[in-house]
């Protein structure tokens, strides 16, 4: 895990497989919105091979999903009132990040509009990885490469 490599249809079956998992867990209804976010939804991007997923729901339901979700053995990484996210199988071994918002809050609709501009524009796929790259660099972690 934790390697780069060049996006594949993998990554789109994890995303479809991480979203169905939550539908399955928790009672979702009509304003509950589930996006495959992240560098693993954009095709053409190099990805570490871990799948993020927004979760759009009602403010009042945001801790109550993060606190049914980690009963269910996901490891609740952070919460605020806004944004809680959650990993599993672990923070130290992650393969899905669930990033639990107000759906069409602002948090919402920035993710959304980025995935989306990343999936339409290869220069801006371009640009954003070599922001990455250069962060990684100056970070003093080894420069991203793809395998």
């Amino acid at each position: 895990m934790d390697k780069v490599k060049l996006h594949d249809s993998q990554f789109e079956l994890w995303g479809k497989r991480a979203k169905a998992a939550i539908t399955e867990l928790l009672p979702l209804d009509w304003d509950t919105r589930i996006e495959h976010i992240g560098s693993t939804s954009v095709p053409g991007l190099p990805a570490k091979d871990v799948v993020d997923i927004l979760i759009g729901v009602r403010p009042e339901r945001i801790q109550p999903i993060a606190q049914e979700l980690k009963k269910r053995g996901y490891d609740l990484e952070g919460s605020f009132s806004d944004h809680c996210w959650l990993s599993l199988p672990s923070r130290h071994n992650r393969q899905s990040i669930f990033h639990i918002v107000h759906l069409n809050s602002r948090r919402w609709t920035r993710r959304i509009a980025f995935r989306d501009l990343l999936r339409e524009s290869s220069s801006a796929r371009a640009k954003y990885l070599a922001v990455k790259q250069i962060a990684a660099t100056s970070s003093g972690k080894k420069e991203p490469t793809v395998k």
